[in-house]
């Protein structure tokens, strides 16, 4: 019995610095152009500045919340944006390319988590 209790306790001790490991793993770290660190994003969805001080929150349905919780508004499954009104704001394509509400073309994001504005200089990126 002493061995069966030892075996789970060294894997639970091991599963949960797996698990721990991965959610540092799956935080999202956004840079400026210069490459100076902006803030992250946790594998919760919540937002922080550079200096660690929370900005808001995605859930899992696309909406966003400011930092005292308020509505912002949210994307939908096909990339669209909406205001917390409901009034569409713009797009995402599947190629990374933002859209404003009139349809006109304003940036992209590609494969390597690189933003570019509509002029195709560099902004800044996540990883």
């Amino acid at each position: 019995m002493r061995l069966r209790s030892l075996i789970v306790a060294v894997l639970s001790a091991f599963l949960g610095l797996m698990a721990a490991a991965n959610a540092f793993a799956a935080d999202k770290r956004f840079y400026d152009s210069q490459g100076r660190y902006q803030g992250r994003q946790d594998a919760s969805g919540r937002y922080y500045d550079s200096q660690g001080r929370y900005q808001g929150k995605v859930d899992a349905n696309g909406r966003y919340y400011d930092s005292r919780g308020r509505y912002q508004g949210r994307q939908d499954g096909n990339g669209r944006y909406y205001d917390s009104q409901g009034r569409y704001q713009g797009k995402q394509d599947v190629r990374g390319r933002y859209y404003d509400s009139q349809g006109r073309y304003q940036g992209r994001r590609d494969a390597n988590g690189r933003y570019y504005d509509s002029q195709g200089r560099y902004q800044g990126r996540d990883k």
